[in-house]
């Protein structure tokens, strides 16, 4: 790597861990040679025992997990929950964004009211048709306990730290995270689980920088896959690509995406290319199969989908690949020998030391 790519703190996803403050951290590796980095980057891979190189290059007994928001909500309902039932909670307060989202749920399920904190640092009770929150609400007396403060997950601490210093109330906190790095389990009182690096949540993925190193399909990612019914008759295809809707939470809005790699016909490249302009995706690449191979691709066209999207895949500089149908993503991971993620699987194949 000649340049650092991070822009801050956070995950590096060519040295695969938390780059934070702490030397030698991000700032370092944008001042270091590329023969420091090489150096570092060995290092690293040595500590954490890979076997290979590349990003996401792991041996075989390390799992990646893909977390969805219906995995979320059962991990709080199986592990978080009761932990947190056996505590005197009086309140809960979410870490904006995501952690809201958790943040919501224990409130409801533990049945006591939401806070938010207010620019000088205040706790102020959410409320709308009750003190205390909704009109369910309106019979909730207000009892003794501590403030919860949770987000969804827990990487470096930092986060959790800037929140937690920001309020300013003499009631006593409660950090908490859904899944909580477990070298980092001193920065919070209370976890769901341990979140092992790298992992993928399903709720923000699309819009982190991984989208500038990934290819994504478009039909069944982007946007529903074709009927059946609709696939066979050209006039209702075309209508049906021009005007469906997309699958919102996988638009990409913050970063640019490398590329799509898609098995519609390159004669559907107009409309397309108006689809991806009116639903603002920004991407630098778009690889559609080639018309007059339609015979082939009907005929088996598991088999040269795969191929034709692992083809192009591994000749690229991505290292994340998004495909919609889980036996393709299967088989363009065996053909590249690269990352790929299929959300609806819930389900990422490592890049191995083949």
């Amino acid at each position: 790597m000649q340049e650092c790519q991070c822009e801050s703190w956070g995950f590096c996803s060519f040295f695969q861990q938390e780059m934070t403050y702490e030397p030698p951290n991000w700032q370092w590796c944008q001042n270091a040679t590329p023969e420091e980095r090489k150096k570092y980057k060995i290092a690293v891979d040595k500590k954490h025992k890979r076997t290979a190189t590349g990003p996401w290059c792991y041996p075989d007994n390390l799992s990646i997990r893909f977390s969805t928001v219906p995995s979320l909500v059962d991990d709080i309902k199986k592990h978080l929950l009761p932990k947190l039932a056996k505590l005197e909670i009086k309140g809960v307060v979410g870490i904006p964004r995501s952690g809201m989202l958790p943040a919501t749920l224990c409130a409801l399920w533990l049945n006591v009211p939401m806070y938010s904190v207010a620019e000088d640092g205040s706790l102020h009770l959410m409320s709308n048709a009750s003190g205390f929150g909704g009109f369910r609400m309106s019979k909730f007396k207000e009892r003794q306990g501590d403030i919860l403060l949770i987000d969804d997950t827990l990487s470096s601490g930092r986060s959790m730290k800037e929140a937690l210093e920001s309020i300013k109330t003499d009631e006593k906190i409660i950090t908490c995270a859904v899944y909580a790095n477990p070298k980092k389990l001193n920065k919070v009182d209370i976890y769901g689980l341990d979140l092992h690096h790298p992992y993928i949540l399903d709720w923000c993925f699309f819009n982190t920088s991984y989208m500038e190193r990934s290819y994504l399909d478009f039909d069944g990612i982007l946007s529903p896959d074709v009927p059946s019914h609709i696939a066979n008759d050209e006039q209702k295809y075309i209508e049906y690509i021009e005007n469906v809707e997309p699958i919102q939470h996988r638009l990409p809005s913050l970063y640019k995406v490398q590329g799509i790699v898609t098995a519609r016909l390159e004669k559907y490249r107009e409309v397309t290319e108006r689809w991806l302009k009116k639903h603002g995706v920004d991407y630098g690449e778009l690889h559609m199969f080639p018309t007059e191979r339609e015979k082939d691709r009907d005929k088996n066209h598991i088999e040269e989908s795969s191929s034709f999207k692992a083809d192009i895949y591994l000749k690229s500089q991505a290292f994340i690949f998004v495909e919609s149908h889980k036996l393709e993503a299967k088989k363009i991971h065996e053909k590249s020998g690269k990352v790929v993620i299929c959300p609806d699987d819930e389900r990422i194949w490592v890049k191995r030391d083949f």
